[in-house]
């Protein structure tokens, strides 16, 4: 093997080895364990943490021209993105891997490649087990603003035949479980709830609104959110047409 010389700065460490130059900055994750290494005499194990693409190799991906591929699947590009950044800064990426566990097992060709975005532009959450947090306006008993028949209390699942969700997203407005990000889901109904959502269960974004709401097939109740601006309440009778909405 190759010798690592080094050179640590205020901000910086830079490594030289077989003939290439590393500078791992602070704040990038692989900086104290480089720093830690030089502290410890154990040069010869610097050129596998510096190295990224053998730490995904190590970690069962592959990163090819800045993409990672699992398994030979080269992953949706935001989410791509979102796993070599937590990786850089020492980050678990364990929740981002579980999402696509279970993301690449929706048979939706749109909601496998745009959902990670969506939820990236909207700041949707991710749970450790790979899920999503959004939001629903519900009533003040917990029932679906539209139809009334769905309960949406606190630990209720809430669930409809897959085929039933409208999954072309040029209607807006169609059949279909509901779910939001906060700031639009906080103008329906009386009542604001946090659920979880399984990336298989997604079935549309629309393509308007922002890409702030879509249509699932599939939700769990979390809890309810305190602190509702009852006055900024949307009147949904009067801009959504009840004969389009199924369910909700």
């Amino acid at each position: 093997m190759n010798k690592v010389n080094y050179h640590v700065l205020n901000n910086s460490i830079v490594i030289d080895h077989n003939n290439e130059l590393y500078t791992i900055d602070k704040g990038d994750g692989r900086y104290d364990k480089v720093l830690n290494l030089i502290k410890n005499d154990r040069l010869d194990c610097i050129p596998e943490v510096i190295d990224i693409a053998a730490s995904f190799k190590k970690a069962g991906m592959d990163l090819i021209d800045g993409q990672v591929h699992i398994e030979g699947v080269v992953l949706p590009s935001e989410l791509s993105k979102k796993i070599v950044a937590f990786k850089d800064l020492g980050l678990p990426t364990k929740p981002l891997l579980n999402f696509w566990n279970n993301l690449k097992a929706n048979p939706s060709f749109n909601s496998r490649k745009m959902l990670y975005k969506f939820l990236e532009h909207n700041g949707h959450p991710l749970t450790e087990d790979g899920c999503f947090i959004a939001y629903r306006g519900v009533t003040s008993d917990f029932k679906d603003c539209y139809t009334g028949s769905f309960d949406n209390s606190i630990g209720a699942v809430c669930e409809v035949p897959r085929d039933s969700v409208d999954d072309n997203p040029n209607n807006t407005c169609s059949s279909g479980l509901h779910v939001a990000c906060h700031d639009y889901a906080h103008g329906f109904g009386a009542k604001l709830i946090k659920v979880k959502v399984n990336p298989l269960d997604v079935v549309c974004v629309p393509v308007d609104y922002n890409g702030t709401k879509m249509r699932v097939s599939k939700f769990e109740v979390l809890s309810e959110c305190e602190n509702i601006d009852t006055s900024e309440l949307f009147e949904y009778e009067k801009d959504i047409p009840e004969m389009e909405i199924l369910f909700d």
